[in-house]
Order: structure tokens, then C-alpha cells, then sequence
């Protein structure tokens, strides 16, 4: 049976994603793939424009909580039938360090702090009431590079209300062959403390499920 995506899965999608993330069992059960990080994401007090929601996320090794390697900005809006996911860089990410578990922090955010990443907006859609899936769109337009090389972002995640997994790899955009990226599968995250009281989700479609 197919489910389809309603425009109001996007406060359903943000309310499962805010929160604090971590892969914690995983990492005890296969230290030598698995790092124990942690994920926090927060929805802007301020958002940068009134449609959809605005998140911030920042990623990080459960060590150095307030030094993360990963920061971004996530838009998430219902078009064409399905949730996209607009990636933002922060313009002084330093500044914004901690932020999800601080949420003041974030309230200096606005459209200055932030510039849109080409490319690597996140196409979602329902996979079943208890689970939405996503992929990066196609094209292979959200380009990194890593150690000297030119790749594209593939990305494959699932979103629980409870858990999320994602399995992110760069390719070479000529050779389409992996050059980084785990070779264990996903990393599985549990969702240890929610903040989707934070986010309205406004009237439920029946038969839709919310946290």
C-alpha cells in the first residue's frame, strides 16, 4: 500500500528529527567502525522565513560536545509531492558552537548567517506511517572534496520517531567509484532527549502520526 507524503508530514519530519541523537549502542557493540557521536537538532526560535520549519544541526564526537565537525542549517518545506530538505552552511559556524543544547544560542541566527549549499537539498518522503526515508537529489550536484579529490554527497537515511540511520559516502565524480564514507553500513542513532515540544505541528491528518 502506498503512502503518500501530506504537506503537514514536514511538522511530523521536524518534530522526529529535534532532538538529542546518539549511536551510542552501536559504537560499544564495533568501536572499530563506529565512533560515538552525537547529533543535536534544534528548531530556529527565529525562523529565516515563515514557511516550513528551520533546524539547526550540528554534529560531534561525544568527547568534544562543544567543538563539533559538522554545523549546518536545514529548511524543511513540502514541494512536488514531497518534503525537500534545503541544506545551509553557517557563514562563523564557531559562533554557533553548542547551540542545540543551548538554545538562546540560536537566537542571533538570521538569512546573514547562513548561505544555501548547491546541489544538496534532501528529497523525503513517507516510506510507511512509522517511517519517512530520504536520498540527496539526483545529479550528483552536492560536490566535496576530500583529500585532494573532487566527489558528489550520496546520501541514504531513514527517520523513526524515535531513531534515525544514515549512510553518508563521497564518489569520484569522474570514476564513480567510493573514496570516503563508512564501509560498516549506517550509522544508527537513538533519539535520547526529543525537542519537538518546541515545534507546532498545527492540525494532524488522520492517520497520521505524531510525537
Amino acid at each position: 500500500m502506498t503512502v503518500l507524503t501530506h504537506p503537514n508530514d514536514v511538522y511530523v519530519l521536524a518534530q522526529w528529527l529535534a532532538g538529542d541523537h546518539s549511536n551510542w549502542e552501536q559504537a560499544i557493540d564495533n568501536p572499530p567502525f563506529f565512533a560515538h557521536i552525537r547529533v543535536g537538532i534544534r528548531t530556529l526560535p527565529n525562523p529565516i522565513t515563515e514557511d516550513g520549519v528551520w533546524l539547526f544541526l550540528e554534529q560531534a564526537y561525544d568527547y568534544e560536545l562543544h567543538h563539533p565537525y559538522r554545523t549546518a542549517v536545514l529548511h524543511l518545506i513540502f514541494q512536488n509531492d514531497r518534503i525537500e530538505i534545503i541544506n545551509y552552511r553557517l557563514t562563523d559556524a564557531e559562533k554557533f558552537f553548542g547551540a542545540s543544547r543551548d538554545r538562546d544560542q540560536l537566537k542571533e541566527m538570521d538569512a546573514n548567517a547562513i548561505a544555501q549549499l548547491q546541489g544538496c537539498t534532501q528529497w523525503v518522503h513517507r516510506a510507511d506511517q512509522l517511517t519517512f526515508k530520504g536520498t540527496v537529489e539526483p545529479g550528483k550536484k552536492c560536490c566535496i572534496n576530500r583529500k585532494g579529490v573532487d566527489t558528489y554527497l550520496s546520501i541514504e537515511f531513514e527517520v523513526t520517531e524515535n531513531s534515525y540511520s544514515s549512510l553518508d559516502r563521497g564518489y569520484d565524480l569522474v570514476t564513480d567509484e567510493r573514496v570516503w564514507g563508512s564501509i560498516a553500513g549506517a550509522f544508527q542513532f537513538t533519539k535520547k532527549i526529543s525537542f519537538g515540544d518546541e515545534i507546532s505541528l498545527g492540525s494532524t491528518p488522520q492517520g497520521i502520526i505524531a510525537s
